[in-house]
């Protein structure tokens, strides 16, 4: 992580974009492994967690790309 360092807005944006997929991997894999195990209630919460990074995600990119178009 370059975080010391200055990045340009597009590639931080393809750093979080990133680093994103791979939690988002992560989630859905245990979220999978809690569905097949009967822990629905473990699932449900993965699938919460998993929404909510998502929505994070496009909040912080759309402004990035709006602001791109104008």
């Amino acid at each position: 992580m370059r975080s010391a360092q200055y990045q340009s807005a597009s590639d931080r944006t393809a750093q979080i974009l990133r680093e994103s997929a791979i939690v988002s991997r992560a989630i859905a894999r245990h979220q999978r492994e809690a569905t097949y195990q009967g822990r629905i209630q473990e699932a449900r919460e993965m699938q919460a967690l998993l929404s909510g990074v998502s929505r994070m995600v496009l909040e912080f990119t759309l402004p990035h790309q709006q602001s791109n178009v104008a």
